[in-house]
Parts: structure tokens; sequence; C-alpha cells
């Protein structure tokens, strides 16, 4: 059994301390006031001073261990600190100073919650010769970092945060604080960063802009944010595949319903999408909205004509003549009201005189989609339409539709891709308070893309992968199939994604089910856990910092009386023993009362770690 320590009893030791003293005292006076030989009396002081001197000792270690549980004042800390800490150790990340917890901290909390912390605190007069301030006016319990009086840096291998990291924390716990530390570390290391922040915080896209600046990278930074459309970049999310069946993907997961009713729009998009590949147009939002709200006879018109170009020499005299019959209504061909006489003239002919053999699979999807009862058509693309309305109205048409031939347009236009090559830090602001649909689609639609720039990178790419650092914040709002999968396989592509929320339930309540949920982020192998008030995530937290045993003191009392031994009428008994109890390494409660900017993290390999984080201030 491993020893017990205690260092929340009263300091015992400063009644020797003072005994010893006031005795070395009175050797001294007894010395210099009296004819008594001094050599004894020299030697008994001697031996007096030393025994002061080591309970004093003694005395001020303890005290000086109860200092720190009255809890340290807030941290603020300039960017060129922060920058000389970083360089110290090159590969490793910052995340302020703390120490590694362990069983005799576990020890020490179950010690001190057993009574009033001002009742374990040193005498006034030692507070405030050490000039020490109680932390009344503080959220949380300060105590909790206390337990541990010598706090260093921690530094974490950027190797381990490769695995992902998780972060929980509640409103105003400090969340933000932890973006600034991270955010100014990879900028300065000229890290490609991809902030997606529901919220569109103002503080953390100014943030993030001070840091590319900071760097010297001032052209590094762009911003989209649908609130402020003249300063935003222009972002096309449908830029980047390797097949023209993801951008159907895409668009299809955005849908909430998982049902025929999606799988025919999935349809519907991937047949408008090939046919826009086919006559060698770029699908975007707008143009998938506007073949398939308005119909696709257009499309249709245009795929057939590149058909002929292709494949049937003088095809405008060989169709002519069934357009003129299209024209007087005599071809016998039932379309919807707005074909045109061309594109009845068209289809007639493909239908009669192209050959099976030498058919299009993409003219002939396509052909399937006009022919369709068009009443029928709107109804089973009733959920996709309002989709691609959300995503193409008002200035966010523009923005997720950019058109390159717009010479009066000047904002930079951009996709995922030229983001990554670029070593661009790219703010995504998505303005889910004003609108969270919307927002949810523009940040679901943006990873989706960015999974194919990951699988891009897979394929063609060479040599270790550059660091792409993906930070989503009120990440419950975006997660879709896209995001798990860069969580499940981006690494190798070099993504290394920070996952911020504030329970666990808005995982559950956004994937369905808590194991779902928790398959999810069980892809996450760091976790940081700032003040979360959720019961449920605290125990999700503490489960996986594991367990381990504090021993306790059990004491017991016995007192009697007898009548048949004279002399022995009375009788007592006192008993003392040890024992073991399991708990968990750090108690769930705990995670409640820290402090703002107070955190408890496990980092990959095991590692424990109790640590606080600065403000970051200008120069």
């Amino acid at each position: 059994m491993k020893a017990y320590e205690n260092l929340f009893r009263p300091a015992y030791e400063v009644i020797g301390a003072t005994a010893w003293t006031m005795a070395a005292v009175v050797m001294v006076l007894v010395a210099a006031l009296t004819s008594v030989p001094t050599g004894a009396i020299y030697y008994m002081g001697a031996v007096a001073l030393l025994m002061a001197v080591w309970r004093w000792y003694e005395t001020i270690a303890l005290w000086s261990f109860k200092v720190s549980l009255a809890g340290k004042a807030f941290l603020f800390m300039a960017p060129s600190k922060l920058i000389q800490l970083m360089r110290l150790e090159p590969k490793k990340k910052w995340l302020g100073y703390g120490f590694n917890w362990g069983p005799q901290h576990t020890q020490r909390v179950m010690e001190i919650r057993k009574r009033p912390v001002s009742t374990v605190l040193p005498p006034e007069w030692f507070l405030k010769l050490k000039k020490i301030r109680l932390l009344d006016d503080i959220k949380g319990a300060p105590w909790i970092h206390g337990v541990e009086p010598n706090e260093q840096s921690v530094y974490v291998p950027l190797e381990a945060l490769e695995g992902h990291v998780l972060v929980f924390g509640t409103t105003g716990s400090g969340k933000t604080r932890l973006l600034e530390t991270v955010v100014i570390q990879s900028v300065m290391r000229k890290e490609i960063l991809i902030i997606i922040d529901p919220k569109g915080d103002k503080e953390l896209c100014d943030i993030t802009r001070r840091a590319c600046e900071l760097a010297g990278r001032p052209d590094a930074f762009v911003q989209f944010h649908p609130a402020f459309p003249s300063k935003s970049v222009r972002i096309d999310p449908l830029r980047n595949w390797n097949r023209s069946t993801e951008l159907a993907s895409r668009i299809a997961a955005l849908m909430i319903s998982e049902d025929a009713f999606q799988a025919f729009a999935w349809r519907a998009i991937n047949l408008v999408a090939d046919g826009l590949i086919y006559i060698d147009r770029a699908p975007t939002l707008r143009t998938l909205r506007k073949f398939i709200e308005g119909g696709p006879d257009e499309l249709m018109e245009m795929v057939l004509r590149e058909f002929f170009n292709r494949n049937v020499p003088r095809w405008e005299t060989l169709v002519s003549g069934f357009v003129g019959k299209a024209r007087e209504g005599k071809l016998p061909l039932k379309l919807g009201p707005s074909a045109t006489p061309e594109l009845m003239g068209y289809i007639y002919y493909y239908k009669k005189e192209v050959p099976d053999d030498q058919r299009d699979v993409v003219v002939d999807g396509l052909l399937s989609m006009v022919e369709h009862s068009r009443d029928h058509l709107s109804k089973i693309l009733a959920s996709l339409v309002p989709l691609l309305v959300q995503l193409t109205a008002g200035e966010l048409g523009p923005l997720l539709s950019p058109d390159t031939e717009d010479i009066d347009d000047p904002r930079p236009i951009f996709d995922t891709k030229k983001l990554v090559n670029g070593h661009h830090v790219l703010y995504l602001g998505l303005d889910s308070l004003s609108d969270g649909t919307v927002g949810s689609a523009i940040g679901s639609i943006i990873l989706s893309d960015l999974t194919a720039v990951a699988g891009d990178i897979y394929n063609n790419g060479t040599g270790k992968p550059q660091k792409i650092q993906l930070i989503v914040d009120e990440a419950a709002e975006v997660v879709n199939k896209p995001l798990i999968q860069i969580l499940n396989k981006a690494r190798g592509a070099g993504f290394v994604t920070w996952l911020l929320t504030q329970t666990l339930p808005d995982f559950i309540a956004r994937m369905g089910s808590e194991p779902e949920a928790r398959q999810m982020l069980g892809n996450c192998n760091n976790l940081i856990a700032l003040r979360t008030k959720d019961r449920q995530t605290q125990d999700f937290i503490c489960e996986t910092f594991g367990k381990t045993s504090i021993t306790s003191v059990s004491i017991s009392k016995g007192s009697g009386t007898t009548s048949d031994e004279m002399g022995n009428e009375f009788r007592g008994n006192i008993s003392e023993s040890l024992q073991e109890t399991e708990v968990d390494l750090f108690p769930p409660e705990l995670l409640g009362m820290l402090p703002d900017l107070h955190y408890i993290a496990s980092v990959a390999g095991g590692r424990l770690i109790k640590g606080r984080l600065p403000k970051i201030t200008e120069d």
C-alpha cells in the first residue's frame, strides 16, 4: 500500500518551530545577561537554532504548497512571447502552462474537498508577505490547478496532434483563447489553415487576420462570410472532384432525409452535372438549380447538339425536317410545354435514327429526365429545390457560384484546392445565427470539397504531404459524411482536424444516436476539455482518462464501562486503518468547476495534462 500524504492538515510544525526559536533566543539572553558558563549555553543554543531552522523549513514548505491553492492571476501574453516559446520547441505545439496530472493529484483533490479551502490556506500575514491575493471574484475553483505548485510550459508533439483533436467547452470557458494560441502558431509555421466558424465570430476572424500580419503573410488571409459579401472572396465548392458522381453525393448529403426522394435527387443532380460536363461547362450550384428547378429542356438541347456535332456529319440538314414537323405540330412526340421545336426534332431524330450501339449514356440519362412527367418530377424533387435556392439566393449566389467571365466583380475566386496549393489561411464564417439551415449547408458542402482535395492528395501526392490544419468550431452544426471521412482517412493526406463543441448531446442530436456519435468522435486521439457543465459530457470526457486508487484513513473510537472488575470500570479504544478506493483519475464534477481558460487534456499516448491558457495581447 502506498504511503498516505496529507498536505492539508494544520501546520503542526509551526508549534515546534516557535518553541525552538524561543529556546534559541532564551539561550542567547542567558549567555548575555548571566554569569553561567557559556560553553554549554552556546551548545544548547546552536541545537535549538538548528531545530528551529528545520521546523521552520517544514512549515514554510507546507505553507508554500498551500499558497498555490489561492489560484494564479489571469495570464496575459504578448504575441512575441508566444512566438519565442514556440521556437524553443519547433517540433511541438505550446499549449499554455501546466503539469502532468497523476494519481497524487487525484489524492490531493479528494483530501481538499473534505474541508473549506479557506481553512487550508496559510495565515493572512504569510499571504501578504508572499503578495498573494485571494481570487474570490473569478469563475470556478482555482485550487484545482493549485494541487501542483510547480507548473511548466506545456508542449505537445506535433505528431501526437495528427490524430485529430476534440475540444469540449461551455460558452465563455476559453475556446476562442485556445484557438488564438493554436492559430498564431500554425500561421507562424506557414501551415495551411482553414477555419469553419458557424457563428461568424468577428473576434476569431480578427485573430486570424492579425496572425497573418504578424507572420508577415497578410496576403495569405482570405475571408468568406455571407453577411459581408463585399469583403468575402468567392468560393466554388463544386470545383474539385475526381468523378462526376461526387458532385451529386456532395449536394444530396445536405438533404436531411435518406429515403427514395434523396436517391432520386441524387440521380437528378448527377444527370444534370453529366450533361454540363458533356458540353464542357463546369457545374455550379447556380447551373444545377437552373436545370433542376426550371427543367432540363434547355440543357438537353445543348447536349444533343454537341452529340450530333461529334457523331453525325451534316446533322443540321438531317434534323431540319423533324424540326419543321415539330413546329407544325405533326411530330408524334409528347413533351412538356417548355420544349422548343428544335428540342422535339432533335429528340425524335436521336430516338429514331441513331442506332442503339452509337448512343451515349449521358444523352440517354438526361433524356429520361426530360421525358419524365413534369408534375411528378416536381414532387419528388420538392426537398432538393429549396436547398439549391438557399445556396444560390441573393448575394450568396455569386459567392458560391462564381462567374469567371464577370469582369465587373473584382472579388478573387478560390476553391479549396487553390487554397491548399497557395498556402492560404481561410476564415469561413457561416452566419448560422441569422440562418442556421443555410449556414450548415455551406459548411457541409465546403467540407465535401475538402474531402475531394484529400482524395486527390492521396492519389497524386508524392512525398510527405504538407500540414493542413482544419478547425471546425461548433462542429456539431456541420457534421456530415465528408467530415467523418476526413477524420477517418485524411490523416495521411496531411489533415489535422480540430473539432470544437459544447456538449456531447450536440453530436448525438446531429448523428441520431449516442453510438454513432461515439463512433465518429472515436477518431479523435486527443481530447481537450475546458469548463463543461453537462454531466453526460463530463462522464464521456473522464472515462477517457481512466481510473486510479486513492488512500483514505478510517478512524474508529470506542468507550464503555464495566462493573465486573475493581479499579477498571472504564475502557476505551482507538483504531486507525488505511484503505484504497478506485476512483476516476480526474473527477467528472471538477470539469464544471474549472476557471476560465483552464483545461484538462488527454493527448495521444495516454499523457494527461492540466493546463491554463493565456490571453494574447498586442505587442
